[in-house]
C-alpha cells in the first residue's frame, strides 16, 4: 500500500488523510456498534493509524523512508503512543478502553493532515481553519445565540463526562461469611477446646446484590488430612452441635439482596487432636462463595 520507488521515496506518507478517516470511523463505531469481531479487527487498523500519523507528524516529507522503515517506525510509535494514552487515562481515573486509547490518535492525525496540506505551514493552516470555524460575522444575533448555546452544551457535556470518570460508584455486593465469639468479636474466638465441652461460635452470612438460596456448611477437618477423605453428615437435634473428624453440618437459608443472617452455634468436638473448623457459604449451584476457618486444638 505504501509506494517504494527505488530504494526510498520522497513522499513516504501518502495516506495520512485515510488514516485520519480510519480513526474517525473507529470512534463512531465504538460509540454506536456493540463489540464484535469485525469491530475488533477495525481497532487494529486504528491502532496502526495512530503510529502512522505520529510518524508523519514527526518527520513530514523531509526524511526519506522506505516502506519497511515506515512499517517498523509506525508499529513502534503505535505501542509508545497507546501506552502513554493508557497511562494518561488511568491517571485521570477514566476506564482504560480501546476507545479511550485510540481517540488520542485523532488529534495527531488531524495535525499531520494539516501539515501535509499546507506546504509545511501547519500552524498557519490550523489557525486559519479554527478562525473560519468560529467566525460568526455573517450570522444574526439569534443564530449567534443558538450557536453559543450549542457550544456551551457541548462544553458542559464534556466536563460532565470527565467529572463522572472521577466518581467512584460502588460495585456489586458479594456474599460474605464471618464468625465471631460469644461477645460478637473475633477476639473472643477460642482456639483451645476441651473434648466434649461446647464452645459458642456466632456465624453471620451476608447476601449479595441479588437475592438467592444459600447453604451454610460447617466441617471439622483434622489438620493432617490429605484432602481425599469423605465427610459424613451430622444433624442438630438438640444443642450442642457435636462434631467428630470429617463431620459436616448444613443449614439452608434464603437471603435477599444485601440481607444478613446470624445464628449462634454451640459446638462440641468429640475427640482430641488438632483440627480446622471450616465455615463455608454455598450458593444455589453448590459453589462456595465465601469461607472462614478457625484452627482449634482439642484436649
Amino acid at each position: 500500500m505504501i509506494p517504494d520507488t527505488g530504494a526510498r521515496g520522497r513522499a513516504p506518507f501518502p495516506y495520512v488523510g485515510l488514516a485520519a478517516v480510519v480513526l474517525l470511523l473507529h470512534g463512531i463505531l465504538v460509540a454506536l456498534v456493540p463489540a464484535n469481531p469485525y469491530r475488533a479487527a477495525f481497532s487494529f487498523a486504528a491502532l496502526f493509524a495512530v503510529g502512522y500519523c505520529t510518524l508523519a507528524l514527526i518527520v513530514g516529507d523531509s526524511i526519506r523512508l522506505s516502506a519497511a522503515e515506515i512499517l517498523a517506525f509506525s508499529t513502534g510509535l503505535t505501542i509508545f503512543v497507546t501506552s502513554l494514552s493508557a497511562l494518561g487515562v488511568s491517571v485521570l481515573g477514566i476506564p482504560i478502553t480501546i476507545f479511550a486509547i485510540v481517540i488520542v490518535g485523532l488529534p495527531i492525525a488531524i495535525l499531520a493532515w494539516f501539515a501535509r496540506r499546507s506546504d509545511r505551514r501547519a500552524l498557519a493552516a490550523i489557525t486559519s481553519f479554527s478562525r473560519g470555524l468560529f467566525d460568526l460575522a455573517g450570522y444574526s444575533n439569534l443564530e449567534k445565540g443558538i450557536v453559543g448555546v450549542l457550544l456551551g452544551g457541548i462544553t458542559a457535556a464534556l466536563i460532565v463526562f470527565v467529572a463522572l470518570a472521577l466518581v467512584h460508584f460502588p460495585g456489586d455486593l458479594s456474599p460474605g461469611l464471618a464468625i465471631y465469639g460469644w461477645d460478637g468479636t473475633t477476639g473472643s474466638l477460642n482456639h483451645t477446646f476441651l473434648q466434649g465441652q461446647p464452645q459458642e461460635i456466632v456465624v453471620s452470612a451476608l447476601g449479595g446484590s441479588t437475592p438467592g438460596a444459600f447453604v451454610v456448611r460447617i466441617r471439622l477437618v483434622p489438620q493432617n488430612a490429605t484432602g481425599n477423605e469423605s465427610f459424613h453428615t451430622v444433624f442438630l437435634t438438640t444443642s450442642p452441635l457435636r462434631l467428630d473428624a470429617f463431620a459436616e453440618y448444613n443449614v439452608s437459608l434464603v437471603l435477599g439482596a444485601g440481607e444478613s443472617w446470624t445464628r449462634p452455634f454451640s459446638i462440641s468436638v468429640e475427640q482430641p487432636g488438632a483440627f480446622n473448623l471450616y465455615f463455608a457459604l454455598l450458593d444455589s449451584s453448590s459453589s462456595v462463595v465465601a469461607t472462614n476457618r478457625l484452627p482449634v486444638v482439642v484436649t
